[in-house]
Formats: C-alpha cells, sequence, structure tokens
C-alpha cells in the first residue's frame, strides 16, 4: 500500500508560494440512528466510524471535506452539506423500510483538497492527485474496515469541474468500491449540497464504465 503524504502530495502538485493549507485529516464519523437526526439543527451524536453500532448502518460516501468541516475538531458535513443531510434525505431515499439504521459519513479523501479556495481552483486537481497516489488504497481500507455486510452503501460524491476531460470523481469512488464488494451496488445519489433544489434530490446519476488505452490502460474512463 502507498503511503499518504497529503502535504507532499499538494507540494507536488500545485504552487501555493507560501500559503498555508489545512493539513489535517477528518476523520469518518458515526452520527447515530437516522430517526435521531433528520430534522435536527445539528448532528446530535458524532462518534469515531470505528464506534459505529454493530447493526446495519447507511453509510453515505461523499469526496472530500471543504472549509466548515474543519471549525474546530474536524468533522465531515459539519456545515450547510449536513444541513442539508439533515432536512433532505428523506426526499433522496425512502428511509421507511431503513429508519432504524444508524448514519456513517465517509470522504473518500479525508483531506481538504479543495485547500479552502473555491471548489473550481483545486479540488479536482488535488483529489486526482492524492487518489492516484495513496488516495485510493486509503478509502479502501477505511471502507472494508468500516462496512458490514448488511448496509447501505450511499455515493454522493460530486462529479466535479472537469468531468468533461477526466473521469468524474464520484465514478472513481464507484469504482473503487466495485472492485473490492461487488454486491455492494451502491445507491448513486446527487451531492447533498445540490439538495436545496427539489428536482437534485432523489435523482440517481447513471454509472457506466468504458475501457480505455494508453496511459490510462488499468483505469476505466466512466462517464456520469
Amino acid at each position: 500500500m502507498q503511503d499518504l503524504n497529503f502535504v507532499q502530495i499538494v507540494n507536488s502538485t500545485v504552487s501555493l508560494q507560501g500559503r498555508p493549507f489545512e493539513s489535517r485529516a477528518c476523520p469518518d464519523h458515526y452520527l447515530g440512528p437516522l430517526t435521531s437526526l433528520i430534522g435536527q439543527s445539528d448532528f446530535l451524536h458524532r462518534l469515531s466510524s470505528s464506534q459505529r453500532i454493530n447493526a446495519p448502518c447507511l453509510i453515505m460516501v461523499l469526496e472530500s471535506p471543504h472549509v466548515d468541516e474543519f471549525s474546530g475538531e474536524p468533522g465531515p458535513a459539519k456545515g450547510f452539506t449536513g444541513e442539508m443531510i439533515r432536512k433532505y434525505l428523506p426526499d433522496a431515499l425512502d428511509l421507511s423500510a431503513i429508519a432504524p439504521m444508524g448514519l456513517i459519513l465517509m470522504n473518500a479523501i479525508q483531506y481538504q483538497c479543495s485547500l479552502g479556495s473555491n471548489t473550481t481552483v483545486y479540488r479536482d486537481r488535488i483529489f486526482r492527485a492524492v487518489w492516484s497516489h495513496g488516495g485510493q488504497e486509503d478509502f479502501l481500507r477505511r471502507f472494508q474496515t468500516t462496512v458490514l455486510p448488511r448496509d447501505i452503501v450511499m455515493n454522493c460524491c460530486t462529479k466535479g469541474n472537469d468531468f468533461e476531460i477526466y473521469p468524474p470523481l464520484r465514478n472513481l469512488v464507484e469504482a473503487a468500491i466495485r472492485s473490492i464488494r461487488p454486491e455492494f451496488q451502491a445507491i448513486r445519489r446527487m451531492h447533498p449540497a445540490s439538495w436545496r433544489d427539489p428536482s437534485w434530490r432523489g435523482k440517481e446519476w447513471r454509472y457506466q464504465e468504458i475501457a480505455r488505452s494508453g496511459a490510462d490502460r488499468d483505469q476505466s474512463t466512466l462517464i456520469a
């Protein structure tokens, strides 16, 4: 397994001319039963994902933490994204049969790929660099350690801004999940930050795998 050195990857990928950036990791969290968080003003529970209940959970995967996630102790979906999850998850997913489940939030990459700037500036480039230099292996290690057989996986990663040139970010994550757990056909939904628009809440994005050649021979081009 490749070692993941976020600071080194950032410095070798972009030139920040000495500008500092957030280098802490944002841990995966167990946030309690779905019944206790829907409609709340904040998540009432925040525990390490290793402290999850020994019962089925909904595992929601996001691509990487942004700014609010590093306010105080780092944690996933601490700002607007968390608000959208608590308000609109029942619109994005039928909870009638899974309400007793717990919720686990994971970032595919636990580091701030946006470097604190607008997500159009650095996020996609840093995500791809980290993913190909140990990030994918790190995600799969955490995923395998966390997931239980009866869990439901919900891939809510963004596709990124450069998806017309490179494989969408969310599809890289989906391909990684399927590579080790083919039985997990993840529920695919738009990023929760988009759920302010009712038309995006229950929308499923399309996954299609197309083989490539050349430098990308060993990687799939995945089109949403």
